[in-house]
């Protein structure tokens, strides 16, 4: 009891002494003037200060500068200005460096105002740089060494005489503060109260025509060196984007205080773009009306301001009206005492505890921060709280994910569908999509749908068409879905079919992302579809449809038409009708964002098929979403970023310019030239957000903080403190309650339930000032999220259906292992030692009599032989435990060696194999049919002799080009040396992969290839019915160029994260490092099988080189390093013995002997090759721009031939596959994104 008087006595001292925070006065900016020590610009309408020398360099964004220059219209820039008619009265981004408070047309002739400079170290102001930027940024190691401060005081607009009759009595004061030590600068702009009187300013050459154009206020990072020769604008950030923006400058502030405003602009390591501050502040009694931006924008969002009764005191209502120091300590900053105003009191520590005990007893953020994503700010209204992504990051605040990335979706589908009269279940079966947002192309996969179903629901694109309009390609004045929605959502849609009125239920719910920013969505499929030939083909026509919004909902109606064309029926038209609506938490307590009602999703690429052998459904659609009544191949936007036509990176956005004009720039977390962009690790470069007691795990594009054991996370999401019971936070915050409001409170208890804060499968318990959410009977977790998985196996999925094949170990009443340990699914038994792990050689198949020796105490085990080192490295599940359909695992007899007879498990096949487990030619045998007898007496296979290496093909040799194209390897015939289109097939689907290198071995006719996804090396035979074979799959961090030498059995490939180049045998083993010292960005690869040599390319932009050494890795020496920009792609001219490359950044193709001489330019004007091969005088390449293998002649330079394959998206390796090896066989690879 007498704490809590004691507690109330503090909150009732502290509400008579202080009041809510106003705008910034005058006073309170930092110390200027004569008497300061500044030095004074010149009068006039377009000056340039002299030469400000810095004692030390400031980092201001990555690069160094050791000088500045303040001037006249509002900026400071790090290099001398050019004529002001050359930036005034153009946006954003400028040529050159500018740190810009108020940039505007300024005129100070004729005494109009005053412009103050200097830099300082007087340790008052360094202090309260240190203040401001701990308080805006608390994780932040920052001790200034200097401060620079700027300040133009009662500065006029420039006015031309004409116009008026006399000077106007506008004037403007604000201030530039850039604070920096050896590692990072921050820049803090000030707009005090009544200090900003003009807006705008109009140009010189408007020529009467009434036009003003708003002030910039931001940074510019200014040109940069592009391509060594090249120069391309930089990254910039703007604060403003209208005149209502300028006006909010001193109305609010993102460091608590309205008026002050503070941003990160410089890393001596890595740095992107500014970062601001993220505090928040408005003030006490702000206008009644503002102006909102999307909070997506680099611009950020002002929200409308609003009165908050409920949270604020009335200052009229008390005895005395004292202003709370905006900041304290230091005399030199302290603010000055007005006239009207005394001293502010200095609250004690008990009141400090009841002003933090008030706002967070009153403030919805402190308690719900981690209802957002940590890529997002929280924002309290007067009604509740919203949550809004940062800037670079995109979504409804709850989920943000990196701007610009290509976003990846996982999730079940499952339900009965009817074909014709035939229904068919589907069991938890496998759906994942690929979106590529900069151009607005998603790809879906749904895996195992059996055959009736896989080709009656090739029409059914509506199931991929979600993720297209989550992450649709966005025209000006619109905003994809997941903006709204983010990852937790539900998709109800129904689809009748015409003539037949069939109907199909489709229910798709978004159930959050993942650990790894994945999007997780589970589909349910109920009703019937019209029955299909097999082997027919789907297509659909471009269309576009309207989404309506209303609150927390979204709908359309539209009608489509298709075509099926089957073998026994020709073309058939056929029409369903399409019903959806797509429900959503929205927030509705930010009164100032604007609500949509209509948007145009554009359709305009539409793909479907049914891949019979391997029963994936597969849909892939390119999407644009805009107002209602743009035509996104409109004239007025031809733009390459509208159109889906530019170059950048997948993980990149582009940004329109002028007519067709455009930029790249790397998604939020990626670095690069926005037209190859790679993952910033933010962890490991020390660049994360978490605080102490935090550990941090990278993501692609972002990361993850997760509080270490016996830590929590703070209000922030970011920062863990020691773990405090809800119960000690409640005891307080209702002692605070009874005792300073013991009557009917005036504080009407917020019902906090009806936000539905919690998990969808817990329930919520509103109490006064709080609440609880406790997961339902069967689910367990903390209430905010729930689930069904208990132990760490899981055996049922979130929707209760059972998971078919998870292996659940067995214990004794002891909780230790039993020595016979059997999977449930399979049948399969084996003995286990103390630990749980396998014995060797005890693995008993469904229906044959157990091991009796599992109890016998260990025995020395055997090395492994090479058949259960095969088997083991066989991933047969997932990361989640899930089974991995499709993996061929070798079955060993009981003393390690291969059976003499192996089958495959999920495709039914069976074959002989020798005592290497490699298999007899003639044995293979399809399913259900009787297994060839594999006796050692058998008759050995048949072997043709090899041609010599050495030795030229007939020339009618099938001759056939290998390309990988992200989740496939694809096969393009050569008639010749013409591209034979209409015998182009699938090689290979490699569901989830990103194939980047490609190589084959012409002897054992078996293609290789790097799994950038998997972080895999892997080969299989290209013999019908082959199974893909992972060779290695550890300490692989970024598998891209890759070669085969024939005559040595021997891979190679290098490694661009550690910049590596590795070699090992063809199966894998004898792995060993060659180079891992003076490689900065490896990518192309090849091995010239005669000669015993290896050439490799270097992406190292300060220094690009191509490279050659003996195949052991000796003789190591520069071939060529001059006029060398992006080289890409690499391959070797057998006829002339040379060594040739296509660069993407000379857009040239050239030929260099080894030696370096004879250096020649075949073509000199390419697109974007990534990879090359040569073959009869003819170079066939990759390209990123035309998504196509383009043909080079050597003899004319000139463009031969091309193939651009149906589905659209960026081809990768290329390689050559024979039926005899060629003279000189080489094998070649790449490079990658």
């Amino acid at each position: 009891m007498e704490r809590g008087r004691l507690l109330a006595v503090c909150v009732l001292c502290w509400s008579c002494s202080v009041r809510v925070v106003t705008a910034i006065q005058r006073a309170d900016m930092f110390p200027y003037g004569s008497l300061s020590g500044d030095m004074i610009l010149a009068e006039g309408d377009d000056e340039t200060s002299r030469v400000l020398s810095l004692p030390r360099p400031v980092y201001f964004y990555d690069s160094l500068f050791s000088q500045l220059y303040v001037a006249t219209n509002g900026i400071v820039s790090a290099q001398d200005l050019p004529m002001e008619k050359q930036y005034v009265d153009d946006g954003f981004p400028t040529d050159f460096p500018v740190v810009a408070p108020f940039l505007a047309d300024i005129d100070t002739s004729g005494g109009r105002g005053q412009i103050y400079y200097r830099v300082t170290e007087t340790p008052s102001v360094l202090n309260r740089v240190a203040q401001e930027v701990h308080r805006g940024f608390p994780d932040a190691k920052f001790t200034p060494t200097h401060v620079v401060v700027a300040t133009w005081e009662n500065v006029a607009a420039y006015e031309e005489p004409t116009r008026t009759s006399g000077p106007s009595n506008k004037f403007n004061t604000f201030q530039a503060v850039i604070g920096y030590d050896e590692v990072d600068s921050y820049v803090l702009f000030l707009y005090p109260e009544g200090g900003l009187n003009f807006f705008g300013t109009r140009p010189k050459e408007s020529y009467n025509v009434e036009i003003e154009l708003p002030a910039r206020v931001g940074f510019s990072r200014g040109e940069v060196t592009y391509l060594i020769f090249s120069r391309t604008e930089g990254p910039h950030y703007s604060v403003t984007s209208d005149e209502q923006s300028v006006k909010n400058l001193y109305q609010v502030g993102n460091t608590g205080i309205p008026g002050v405003w503070l941003f990160h602009t410089g890393n001596r390591y890595s740095f992107d773009n500014i970062v601001p501050a993220s505090v928040g502040g408005l003030l006490a009694t702000p206008p009644t009306r503002g102006h909102g931006l999307s909070l997506d924008t680099t611009t950020p969002d002002y929200p409308e301001f609003e009165e908050y009764p409920d949270n604020t005191f009335d200052p009229d209502s008390q005895d005395e009206e004292d202003d709370y120091p905006l900041t304290g300590g230091d005399a030199e900053f302290q603010p000055a005492p007005a006239s009207d105003h005394s001293e502010a009191p200095q609250p004690s520590q008990c009141c400090y505890a009841a002003l933090n005990m008030f706002f967070f007893a009153f403030s919805f953020c402190p308690r719900f921060q981690q209802q957002c994503s940590q890529n997002a700010f929280c924002s309290d209204y007067a009604t509740g709280y919203c949550c809004h992504c940062r800037p670079g990051f995109y979504g409804n605040g709850r989920h943000c994910l990196p701007e610009g990335a290509p976003q990846r979706v996982s999730g079940k589908v499952s339900g009965t569908v009817t074909v014709g009269s035939t229904p068919v279940d589907l069991n938890n079966i496998d759906l994942h999509a690929y979106i590529v947002v900069g151009d607005g192309r998603a790809y879906t996969a749904i895996s195992e749908v059996p055959e009736p179903v896989g080709w009656a629901l090739m029409p059914v694109a509506p199931i991929g068409e979600l993720f297209g309009w989550l992450f649709a390609l966005e025209l000006p004045n619109s905003q994809a879905g997941f903006k709204i929605t983010g990852a937790e959502f539900t998709r109800r849609a129904e689809v009748i079919f015409y003539p037949g009125n069939q109907r199909l239920s489709i229910i798709q719910t978004g159930r959050g992302l993942d650990d790894h920013n994945h999007l997780t969505v589970d589909t349910v499929l109920s009703g019937s579809v019209p029955f299909l030939p097999p082997g027919a083909e789907v297509t659909m026509d471009p269309f576009k449809e309207t989404y309506q919004y209303y609150p927390s909902v979204a709908t359309s109606t539209s009608v489509r038409e298709y075509s099926v064309v089957s073998a026994d029926r020709g073309s058939e038209s056929f029409s369903f009708q399409l019903k959806q609506n797509i429900t959503y938490r929205d927030c509705r307590h930010d009164s100032s964002t604007t609500a949509l009602e209509t948007l145009q999703i554009t359709m305009e690429r539409v793909f479907v098929m049914y891949v019979k052998e391997e029963r994936i459904l597969r849909y892939a659609i390119t999407n644009k979403i805009s107002p209602v009544g743009v035509e996104p191949t409109g004239p007025e936007l031809v733009n390459p970023c509208y159109a889906g036509t530019h170059d950048c990176d997948t993980t990149a956005q582009c940004i329109p310019q002028e007519g067709q004009a455009f930029r790249c720039q790397c998604a939020t977390g990626y670095r690069g030239d926005g037209r190859n962009c790679y993952d910033i690790d933010e962890c490991a470069e020390g660049l994360s957000t978490c605080g102490a007691h935090a550990q941090c795990m990278n993501l692609p594009g972002s990361h993850r903080c997760q509080c270490q054991s016996g830590f929590e996370f703070g209000f922030d999401g970011r920062t863990c403190y020691i773990f405090i019971s809800k119960f000690q936070s409640e005891v307080f915050h209702h002692l605070w309650l009874l005792h300073f409001f013991p009557g009917p409170s005036i504080f009407s208890d917020v019902d906090e339930c009806s936000s539905s804060p919690c998990h969808v499968d817990a329930r919520c318990i509103n109490g006064l000032g709080s609440f609880q959410c406790q997961c339902q009977a069967g689910f367990y977790g903390d209430g905010f999220y729930c689930s069904q998985q208990e132990d760490s196996v899981q055996t049922t999925s979130p929707e209760g259906y059972p998971i078919v094949g998870a292996y659940v170990p067995q214990c004794d009443a002891n909780g230790q292992y039993r020595s016979l340990q059997c999977h449930g699914s399979t049948g399969h038994c084996w003995c286990v030692d103390t630990r749980g792990q396998e014995r060797a050689g005890t693995r008993t198949p469904p229906g044959t009599a157990t091991k009796d020796y599992c109890d016998k105490p260990d025995e020395p085990e055997r090395p492994k032989t090479h058949c259960e080192h095969h088997r083991d490295s066989v991933e047969t599940t997932g990361p989640e435990g899930y089974p991995i359909v499709g993996a061929y695992v070798p079955q060993c007899d009981a003393n390690g060696q291969y059976r003499s007879l192996q089958c495959h498990s999920s495709s039914g096949h069976c074959w002989c194999v020798d005592r290497t487990g490699q298999e007899r030619a003639g044995t293979r045998t399809p399913p259900g049919t009787a297994t060839k007898d594999c006796l050692p007496s058998a008759a050995p296979p048949t072997v043709r002799p090899l041609p010599r290496p050495d030795v030229t093909p007939p020339t009618n040799a099938d001759i056939t080009l290998l390309y990988a194209q992200g989740q496939k390897i694809g096969a393009l015939p050569l008639n010749g040396t013409r591209l034979d289109a209409t015998r182009a097939k699938t090689l290979l689907t490699l569901h989830g992969s990103i194939v980047v290198g490609i190589a084959y071995d012409c002897r054992e006719n078996r293609v290789y290839w790097t799994d950038l996804s998997a972080r895999t090396i892997n080969r299989a035979s290209m013999a019908p019915g082959a199974e893909p074979e992972i060779l290695i799959n550890t300490n692989l961090v970024s598998p891209e160029g890759l070669a085969v030498d024939v005559k040595r059995r021997l891979i190679f490939w290098v490694d661009s994260n550690p910049d590596m180049i590795e070699s090992a045998n063809l199966d894998g083993s004898g792995r060993r490092t060659l180079f891992d010292t003076d490689l900065v960005n490896p990518r192309a690869i090849i091995v010239v099988s005669s000669s015993g040599t290896l050439f490799w390319t270097d992406w190292n932009r300060e220094a690009p080189k191509i490279e050659s050494s003996s195949v052991d890795g000796q003789n190591r020496r520069v071939v060529v390093s001059d006029g060398v920009g992006l080289p890409n792609a690499l391959t070797f001219d057998s006829s002339s013995g040379q060594v040739c490359w296509a660069d993407a950044g000379t857009k040239r193709l050239e030929c260099v002997s080894p030696d370096g001489s004879g250096r020649r330019v075949i073509h000199s004007s390419l697109n974007y090759p990534f990879s090359m091969v040569y073959y009869r005088n003819h170079f066939y390449y990759t390209d990123w721009r035309r998504d196509g293998v383009i043909v080079v002649s050597k003899e004319s330079s000139q463009f031969t031939d091309e193939y651009l394959p149906d589905q659209r998206s960026h081809l990768y390796g290329i390689a050559i596959a024979t039926s005899q090896c060629l003279s000189g066989e080489i094998s070649v690879l790449l490079f990658t994104f």
